[in-house]
């Protein structure tokens, strides 16, 4: 069979947690704590509270960051004084001003799950929405680690004294930043550094001073500055290279019980094999489905395919040419433990991927010879 050579290579599961293998880890780990500001020590009721009511966040200067939650009427992510905007996710986010007059800033302090590995490179991101009633725009977002809480009683913008402290602290601009002057959407922020190996903390925001900001007027309003929500903070691992010709489990994929649609969890790492894929031209991928042998085999076949070529599907929708991507179902054809036990049935629901320089997999189907 044309699996069979492949079996020792696996051990994953695809409707619960699963495992990875290879060399490669699908989806890192995102260290920040709270990343959401879901978790909440009490509902806001006024301007400037996040140190007070956001777990994990706080304000490291005397700015008041402000912090917005759909439990409170007055800081409603709905309605508040600066705007309204849908959370990116969830039920919250904060919010700050990255531009004032007289060098006015704000800024955002997270803690992270553990203290960074020296050498290693690791991606951060974060998602922004300028409020409704800023009159300005900025680029210049950046986003600083530590190795100890910041502390500062000032107004102003972070010191760069501060910032450049090499061994303690790390600094990071963006490589091509633009202005964000999107209001009505939510727009993803993102960089990439190398760590000391002594960063536990990081700050978020502005620390360029008003001489070297160059702000973007967008129009006329009441706030001569620019405030923007914030959501959604990540700082991972930066992944490594796949090998080719290697087959890789996709690492929690999930999906409905007998059902098809890739849920939100399992769309991250989608997103990463877009990325390498877009950065690798020359390269394609081959996708393959698997299921336990509960229900008929002509059943599971066919669930199996519908979930390959989901994958394929969501890949072609975020930018990738179908002429790069097969898939093909072997429903319960190829197990890789005893489907006797929940444990073996666990590891024989999965769905694999092969990235190579063959034009297409003579196993596998494309988009257009499916006779879906």
């Amino acid at each position: 069979m044309f699996y069979s050579f492949i079996r020792s290579y696996f051990r994953i599961f695809l409707t619960s947690s699963v495992f990875v293998f290879g060399t490669v880890i699908l989806v890192a780990q995102n260290l920040v704590l709270n990343p959401g500001f879901e978790e909440l020590k009490k509902c806001p009721e006024d301007f400037g509270t996040l140190s007070k009511d956001a777990s994990f966040w706080k304000q490291p200067t005397s700015g008041s960051t402000d912090y917005f939650n759909n439990c409170s009427e007055k800081m409603s992510v709905n309605s508040n004084f600066i705007g309204e905007q849908d959370t990116f996710e969830g039920n919250a986010y904060a919010g700050l001003y990255v531009y004032g007059p007289n060098d006015y800033r704000e800024y955002l302090a997270g803690e992270l799950k553990q203290k960074l590995i020296k050498g290693k490179k690791y991606n951060f991101s974060f998602q922004v929405s300028l409020a409704d009633k800023s009159e300005y725009a900025i680029k210049e977002f950046g986003i600083l680690f530590l190795n100890k809480e910041l502390d500062l009683q000032t107004k102003s913008n972070i010191p760069y004294s501060l910032m450049n402290s090499r061994g303690r602290n790390n600094y990071v601009g963006l490589t091509n930043p633009r202005y964000y002057t999107d209001k009505e959407n939510w727009t993803e922020v993102s960089g990439s550094f190398v760590a000391f190996g002594t960063e536990k903390y990081i700050v978020l925001g502005n620390f360029r001073s008003n001489a070297h900001t160059k702000p973007n007027k967008i129009g006329n309003s009441s706030k001569k500055a620019a405030y923007y929500y914030i959501d959604m903070v990540v700082v991972e691992e930066a992944e490594k290279s796949f090998k080719l010709d290697e087959i890789y489990v996709f690492e929690n994929l999930l999906f409905e019980v007998d059902g098809f649609n890739i849920q939100t969890e399992g769309q991250k790492q989608l997103e990463s094999i877009v990325v390498h894929l877009k950065d690798n031209p020359s390269l394609n991928i081959s996708i393959y489905g698997h299921t336990d042998n509960v229900g008929s085999q002509v059943y599971n076949q066919e669930l199996s395919k519908k979930r390959a070529k989901a994958v394929g599907l969501f890949l072609v929708d975020n930018g990738l040419s179908p002429f790069r991507i097969a898939w093909k179902g072997f429903g319960d054809m190829s197990p890789l433990a005893k489907n006797e036990t929940k444990e073996g049935r666990d590891k024989n629901r999965r769905v694999e991927f092969i990235i190579s320089k063959k034009k297409r997999d003579t196993y596998a189907s494309g988009l257009f010879e499916d006779e879906d």
